[in-house]
């Protein structure tokens, strides 16, 4: 069997996300009579639909073909783009993000089983983390690419155009997928043992509900490490409330990705320095408050300071979803990740709906300062617990 080639993972991850509608799509929906709020709720309505498909996509991922799965969702996420293409009411708007929700169900949790899996079959686990943080360094450049590509094409060709260009992208991504090695061990498992549909979502589940390390890990994934993830989709709003052009767009989310891949790259550096998990609840915190005095500068020259505080969450992100790996044994790696999957997106209605609350109470710029408390005070519970669970988390696992 050949080795497991890094190269078709790197490709496919930065073309998956060089999409350059991420710059401008909610450009589009408030210029085909989106509001605010309506926005807000089509990003609920987005987690919703993730919801309902997270657990099963995670468990049939485990049990049928990862690489099949990915390939899938490329084409689900092209069929988005495509409806939005042709949209101009809320309905429609909604069903694209049904079908992108569907597709990032089937990509949540499958992309980190098949990474794990393929590198074990070489011998080659323990360097997950190394290769997760570069697949993510390419997709973030792939963002990136993106975006810079939509700042300049947007003068030729409308936001709509975009959208069609874009959904090529993904149907192109499907070519190189299909690349990739396919090594399932869960799946192998079941060959030889008779594990149920539903067994493989309890062996997930007893896994989560017996490791404290494990719960605490998902939760603070869900409720704060990824918080930098959930404010991306309202960055564009910035710009608005700056009064800027929407070349500004580009600058804004370009600046995010070079942090978030940034990052990425540092992540590996940051874990060899890493000795406890309170480390990266403290490192989180600090990201946080470099959110906090972005807010309260409030400007497009706090944009770098901004971009310091995403590098922060991304490199507290990527540690605790490698512990996360560790602790995973016998069980579907894909369906324990869709448990994160699950709380990410229920969190993320709830952010939404928040976020869509406040806005029509507090300024943009205060929403913002809400936000940076929420995260600082995050950081200083989980290092609480982290102190009462000293003897089962203290030492970060390799």
């Amino acid at each position: 069997m050949k080795t497991f080639n890094v190269r078709f993972l790197y490709v496919s991850k930065f073309i998956s996300q060089c999409l350059p509608i991420y710059a401008f799509y909610t450009i589009l929906f408030i210029d085909r009579g989106m509001s605010v709020p309506d926005i807000a709720f089509l990003m609920a309505l987005w987690s919703i639909f993730t919801i309902i498909f997270e657990v099963p996509s995670g468990v049939l991922a485990d049990r049928w073909n990862r690489r099949n799965m990915l390939a899938i969702a490329a084409v689900l996420q092209g069929l988005c783009f495509l409806i939005w293409f042709i949209s101009h009411t809320f309905l429609m708007f909604a069903l694209g993000f049904a079908f992108w929700a569907v597709a990032g169900a089937f990509t949540s949790g499958t992309e980190e089983g098949l990474i794990y899996d393929n590198l074990k079959c070489d011998g080659r686990e323990n360097s997950f983390a190394e290769v997760y943080r570069k697949a993510r360094f390419y997709a973030d450049a792939g963002i990136a690419a993106g975006i810079v590509t939509a700042g300049v094409i947007v003068s030729f060709v409308s936001i709509e155009i975009i959208a069609l260009i874009s959904a090529a992208v993904c149907f192109v991504n499907v070519i190189f997928i299909l690349q990739l090695r396919e090594k399932n061990y869960y799946s192998e498992r079941l060959k030889e043992e008779s594990v149920g549909f539903l067994g493989t979502f309890k062996d997930a589940a007893v896994l989560i509900k017996g490791s404290g390390a494990a719960l605490v890990s998902l939760l603070f994934l869900i409720l704060f490490a990824c918080l930098g993830d959930y404010l991306d989709e309202y960055d564009a709003l910035i710009i608005n409330d700056l009064q800027l052009s929407h070349i500004w767009v580009s600058v804004i989310l370009t600046v995010r990705f070079i942090f978030v891949a940034l990052g990425d790259v540092l992540a590996s550096v940051i874990q060899k320095k890493v000795f406890s998990v309170r480390q990266i609840y403290l490192l989180y915190g600090t990201a946080c408050i470099f959110l906090l005095i972005f807010t309260i500068l409030w400007n497009r020259c706090g944009f770098i300071i901004f971009g310091l505080a995403l590098t922060g969450m991304v490199i507290a992100e990527i540690l605790s979803v490698n512990i996360l790996q560790n602790i995973i044994k016998k069980e579907g790696r894909a369906t324990v990740m869709s448990f994160y999957g699950v709380g990410q997106n229920v969190v993320m209605i709830c952010f939404s709906l928040v976020y869509a609350s406040l806005a029509g109470i507090f300024t943009l710029q205060q929403v913002y300062f809400i936000i940076s408390v929420y995260g600082i005070a995050g950081s200083l519970v989980f290092c609480l617990i982290s102190l009462i669970m000293k003897n089962k988390d203290e030492k970060y696992p390799r």
